[in-house]
């Protein structure tokens, strides 16, 4: 049955808006406030390193700090039994932490949307996840569960911020370009592809390393790090790109560019071909030559895709979240971390 009651909750994630205007980990914020204005308390417990990298892509590059992260994890979760549910938003680390440190499982659950799952799958990791209510944002992503979690795992998509706009109709010769500036997300590519597309132009939003090379090119608007869906209300509208050098869980931004009405041009990858392909969005490319890119954007530039509302996403987080066959008790109405 469901509890009516507050549930105290504790949500572990890698990536969290650091106060207004921040996109960090947007999709993160929009579930927090879905489960408080349900009336529930939510905590952040926020783990990360200094810099722009993320943890997978700092651990990555210097994997002899992974020791460093799980003591710094492990003691940022002194209080984590107290709490009435632990989300997870990766299926590696948190939900292995929560356990060391006490949690039932049957308090964790585990929402799978990107690197955490990936890093697993394949290597004989995937054995870690526990045996906890776990979700997938998309059901391409059911095959890298652990067999024994592939038949009960719902699917509930990222959710769009509220109010996202949802338009419909032509688009200028404009590549939208939404992410962080750096190469894995193939921001580098834009200044090739520009060269084969006289009279186009560029607008990016974001942040990265590649963000000076982007911002000295006169073909190419960049705005910086907008939040959603503030952004929309200043790129205008083109062709969106997705250069992804590396597979994606289910990304946001496809998700939003839909609702926009934009047409999409992305790399033939895991996470970003199944959607493209089954919604007809746009066109998928398999390299790195720019030529292939650009062609891409024209063919699709003419496209005029039906205009399409986001499924709903905040009753079934709230279900997936707080309802269980036990009662929640609080004793006294005391709070962790009270």
């Amino acid at each position: 049955r469901s509890i009516q009651a507050s549930v105290n909750i504790l949500t572990l994630t890698s990536s969290y808006p650091s106060g207004s205007g921040d996109p960090r980990g947007a999709f993160v914020a929009t579930s927090v406030a879905q489960l408080r204005e349900a009336g529930h308390r939510v905590e952040i417990g926020q783990l990360h390193f200094t810099g722009e990298e993320s943890i997978l892509e700092r651990l990555r590059r210097r994997p002899w700090q992974a020791p460093e992260f799980a003591a710094r994890t492990l003691k940022a979760l002194r209080n984590i039994q107290d709490y009435d549910r632990v989300v997870c938003h990766w299926a590696w680390p948190f939900p292995q932490l929560a356990l060391l440190r006490g949690v039932p499982k049957e308090k964790i659950r585990i929402w799978c949307h990107g690197s955490g799952l990936r890093l697993l799958h394949g290597s004989g990791l995937e054995t870690l996840i526990p045996q906890a209510s776990t979700a997938i944002v998309a059901e391409h992503q059911r095959r890298l569960l652990p067999s024994r979690l592939q038949k009960s795992a719902p699917v509930i998509p990222a959710p769009i911020a509220p109010k996202f706009p949802r338009h419909s109709g032509p688009v200028d010769k404009k590549i939208i370009f939404i992410g962080r500036l750096t190469w894995n997300k193939g921001a580098d590519l834009l200044p090739g592809i520009l060269d084969l597309l006289p009279g186009w132009q560029a607008v990016v939003v974001g942040w990265g390393a590649l963000a000076p090379k982007l911002q000295a090119d006169p073909r190419i608007q960049w705005l910086g790090a907008l939040p959603s869906p503030e952004w929309t209300e200043h790129v205008g509208r083109g062709v969106a790109m997705i250069p992804s050098r590396v597979p994606e869980g289910a990304p946001l931004v496809l998700r939003e560019f839909r609702s926009l009405g934009l047409p999409v041009v992305a790399r033939d990858l895991r996470g970003l071909r199944e959607p493209i392909q089954s919604n007809g969005l746009g066109a998928l490319v398999r390299s790195d030559r720019p030529r292939e890119w650009a062609k891409a954007c024209e063919h699709v530039q003419t496209w005029k895709l039906p205009e399409w509302q986001a499924t709903c996403h905040a009753s079934a987080w709230r279900q997936f979240v707080v309802n269980d066959h036990d009662a929640i008790h609080h004793k006294n109405g005391a709070h962790p971390g009270s």
